[in-house]
């Protein structure tokens, strides 16, 4: 008598589950397939917004470098001046009249209350 084969259910149930899992495989291969364009526009956008950023680093450590350098070339001529020509302290406010010259600021009158 031939032996009669009969699958369990245990067998049954990996198989069904093997073909839910090609099934499911297939199905995120199409999506990541379908996607692929708009993740490499992604990349792409992304990709310049970094080279933004560093062009503007770069910009910004560019200033900074050339005003230090002016400010230390501005000292350097501001603390030896030229021999001959006297050296006038500035004040803080930036004043446009010169102390040594002939003419002097307008003077205010004040109004007399009678």
């Amino acid at each position: 008598m031939a032996k009669k084969t009969t699958k369990s259910a245990e067998e049954i149930a990996a198989e069904v589950s093997k073909k839910e899992m090609e099934v499911k495989r297939d199905e995120i291969t199409a999506y990541y397939k379908t996607s692929l364009p708009h993740l490499q526009t992604q990349l792409e956008y992304e990709t310049v917004l970094k080279d933004i950023e560093a062009a503007r680093a770069e910009r910004i450590q560019a200033q900074t470098f050339i005003a230090n350098a002016m400010a230390q070339q501005q000292e350097a001529q501001g603390a030896a001046p030229a021999p001959g020509q006297p050296s006038v302290p500035q004040s803080p406010a930036g004043s446009d009249w010169d102390a040594k010259s002939d003419k002097a600021p307008p003077v205010r009158q004040l109004k007399s209350v009678e």
